[in-house]
């Protein structure tokens, strides 16, 4: 029986399995054959079509129409369209406004339609056959257009095309009924003629309004136009066209150019009247305010300006030729050239001008009445100069450039150039004057040369110079000054039968008879050998300074002194930068020791009231050294003398091969200015006083002054003592002011002492 109850139990698994199988592809098939579900619509959408088509009548004819691709319909009754086009009809219905646009949202109920993308509107497209002239066309983004009015709006970036020209702007607005077309922003309009053989009109504003039934544009609040090579940049302008050409230009606060072959014009004034001819050539041009003519010329550009400017041209010959201009009242011709010349300005109450044949160089100027002449720099090595006279004769060569002049009772400022400012010049201005003055010019127009002569003197700031002629050579800036020269400045003075000045850093080359005098250094920038506290005296057949005044060299029977501090030689040279002083030949220092302090000078004896005397003054006491070459530095205050070196002080002479003396600083309280020396170098330390003679001698030797000690070592050191006898060791150290020797030897080398044996 349980055998027979598991076979039911299986038996019934498998049925049910069987049955669930057939179950699964009976579904599986219905599934296959049933029909997908709709899609939902979206929020917000009340349905969707496509070929949408759209319209209205008015009086019979055709009013507008909107053509689409596909429509989906909104729930704020608004359309969204794809691939649109819009048609809005005249009255009569023969001609519509076409708006073509990807997509666009449309309102049935306000006629208004709104393009998001770039659009594009036709005006005037005949509702039936082709248009006989090119139709006017409008691409654009962000468009809004009102059916009804047939009014476009847009205030995003805008391209057009017109019978006659195309233009680009920033937003816009078209009003069929009046022909008036209103171009916001950054308009380019470039308007054609039908003449073939006629020039292009450019027009460029901020705003634009154009009247096409008048033929009278207005521009503003800035205008630009050009043609061909004229160009007239203004405020608000009106310009009237002739049969697509340009007739008037009346502009405010203009300012235009007009170019031909060979030669350019620039003009300006604050209101300007310009007519032209039929060949689009300038008649007459009339500036009142402020009126400036420029002609840019073969190789250098000429602005005339005055209270009023006169302009005289030739036409006929397809080119208009300047043949004069007169200038009045606060009259100024400015030259500037087209290389690296300078700029020349030159100005007085009236101007003179002279051009040469062809109307594009300048001739000759001549002034009668007191003027000025500037020269501005084109270069950062160039000065600005400023001369002013009595009278002026200026002649000009090639290319517009100053060829020489000449100028009586002359006064000259020069101003720093940028390589000066450069290098942290004090912005200073040079300032010269003389009796007469002579310059000339090479061919490019730049100052080779100016001659002063007659009383010539010369201020920059602290700076300043004197003698009887005064040279400029343009090209090194060197001021060359003959007979009694003589420049200062607030460090010191030079002295010389002839000086050569670098404007540019005050560096000289001073020739014959040459002294100095340089006052005290309070920035330390001088070196500490002599006492900054005083001035510095200085004499040579020749004295230059360089880099800036860093580097000064006196050349034959040098000599340096501040009062009874002194160093001479064949020749003395001082580098500021390193804080160096270096001397050759027959070198001779010398130094004053400081006067002691005097605690009993005098006074009042308190017990019998009477004025005590002062003692005498003791005399001077001197280092003094000499050498064929010694060379001081300030980094570690040391002055070195080699080729055999001798020192004197009072009692006391050291003789070596090297001397090293290492000075005091100029805030020390100590005596003498020398700290300390040392010796090297078969070294003779001698000692004398009435009743004493010491000699020491050795390899090396050191010697303190505040302490009166020596040092002696190296070699085999010796003392030979007057009194004492001779003494020998490894180190020897005895005081020059007392009795006292300190003998150190070594284990393998005894001291050897020898006394000499006092007489009875």
């Amino acid at each position: 029986m349980r055998s027979l109850r598991w076979l039911l139990l299986l038996a019934m698994v498998v049925t049910a399995a069987a049955v669930f199988g057939i179950y699964r592809a009976q579904r599986k098939a219905q599934r296959a054959h049933q029909r997908p579900t709709p899609a939902s619509l979206g929020a917000g959408i009340v349905g969707k079509a496509q070929y949408f088509e759209w319209g209205q009548s008015s009086n019979g004819h055709p009013a507008v129409k909107v053509y689409a691709k596909d429509s989906v319909q909104l729930d704020n009754n608004k359309t969204k369209l794809t691939e649109v086009e819009l048609q809005i009809y005249n009255k009569d219905g023969s001609k519509y406004d076409r708006v073509r646009s990807p997509e666009a949202d449309f309102s049935v109920g306000e006629s208004k339609l709104y393009a998001p993308g770039e659009a594009e509107i036709t005006l005037d497209v005949p509702a039936k056959g082709d248009a006989s002239h090119p139709l006017t066309s409008i691409k654009a983004a962000g468009i809004a257009f009102d059916s009804q009015s047939g009014q476009a709006v847009t205030d995003k970036p805008v391209t057009f095309k017109f019978e006659g020209g195309e233009g680009t702007c920033t937003g816009a607005s078209y009003d069929p009924k009046s022909r008036q077309l209103h171009l916001d922003h950054n308009v380019v309009v470039n308007m054609r003629s039908k003449d073939a053989a006629a020039q292009a009109m450019k027009v460029e504003a901020d705003e634009l309004i154009y009247n096409e039934t008048e033929g009278v544009v207005h521009l503003g609040p800035w205008s630009r136009m050009t043609r061909g090579q004229t160009i007239i940049n203004a405020g608000p302008s009106v310009v009237k066209l002739r049969l697509k050409k340009i007739d008037t230009i009346d502009a405010t606060n203009a300012a235009g150019t007009d170019k031909r072959p060979g030669r350019e014009l620039e003009y300006s004034a604050g209101t300007v009247h310009v007519e032209y001819n039929t060949a689009g050539e300038m008649e007459k041009l009339n500036g009142a305010g402020n009126a400036k003519l420029i002609s840019h010329g073969n190789g250098a550009n000429t602005t005339m300006t005055g209270n009023t400017v006169d302009l005289f041209f030739e036409t006929g010959s397809g080119e208009s030729e300047l043949s004069g201009a007169v200038a009045k009242g606060n009259a100024v011709i400015e030259s500037k050239p087209s290389g690296i010349a300078d700029t020349k300005i030159m100005k007085s109450d009236a101007l003179d001008l002279h051009m040469k044949p062809g109307g594009k160089e300048l001739d000759r100027i001549n002034t009668h009445t007191p003027g000025t002449l500037e020269f501005l720099p084109n270069q950062a090595t160039h000065h600005r100069r400023f001369l002013k006279a009595n009278e002026m004769d200026i002649v000009y060569g090639a290319k517009n450039e100053i060829q020489s002049f000449h100028a009586v009772n002359a006064a000259t400022e020069t101003s720093p150039s940028k390589d000066d400012l450069a290098r942290k010049k004090p912005n200073t201005i040079a300032y010269t004057t003389s009796k007469v003055l002579d310059a000339s010019f090479d061919d490019k127009g730049e100052l080779r040369q100016m001659k002063q002569s007659g009383d010539f003197h010369y201020v920059d700031g602290p700076r300043k110079a004197q003698s009887d002629v005064a040279t400029l050579d343009h090209d090194t800036n060197v001021m060359n000054l003959e007979a009694h020269a003589r420049i200062s400045d607030d460090t010191g003075s030079t002295d010389a039968d002839h000086i050569d000045l670098l404007e540019s850093t005050g560096d000289f080359d001073a020739k014959g008879h040459v002294a100095t005098t340089r006052l005290p250094d309070e920035k330390k920038t001088t070196s500490d050998m002599l006492d900054k506290g005083e001035p510095t005296q200085g004499m040579a057949d020749r004295v230059t300074s360089a880099d800036r005044n860093k580097q000064i060299h006196y050349v034959g029977n040098a000599v340096l002194w501040q009062a009874s501090n002194r160093i001479q030689g064949d020749r003395i040279d001082i580098d500021r930068d390193k804080k160096m002083l270096t001397a050759d030949g027959k070198v001779v220092s010398q130094f004053q020791d400081s006067a002691k302090t005097e605690t009993a000078a005098g006074g009042v004896d308190n017990k019998n009231e009477k004025i005590k005397p002062k003692p005498p003054a003791a005399p001077p006491i001197f280092t003094i050294v000499k050498s064929p070459h010694m060379v001081y530095t300030d980094a570690d205050r040391q002055a070195v003398y080699t080729g055999g070196a001798n020192l004197w002080r009072p009692a006391l002479t050291v003789k070596s091969t090297v001397l090293k003396a290492f000075l005091n600083d100029s805030k020390s309280n100590a005596d003498s200015r020398i700290n300390h020396a040392i010796a090297d170098g078969k070294v003779e330390i001698v000692s004398t006083n009435p009743a004493r003679r010491r000699v020491g001698t050795s390899e090396h030797a050191e010697y303190y002054t505040e302490e009166a000690k020596v040092v002696l070592s190296g070699g085999e050191p010796k003392l030979t003592d007057s009194l004492s006898g001779d003494t020998t060791g490894e180190v020897l150290t005895y005081f020059t002011d007392d009795d006292r020797l300190l003998v150190n030897g070594t284990p393998k080398k005894q001291v050897k002492t020898h006394f000499t044996k006092k007489k009875p």
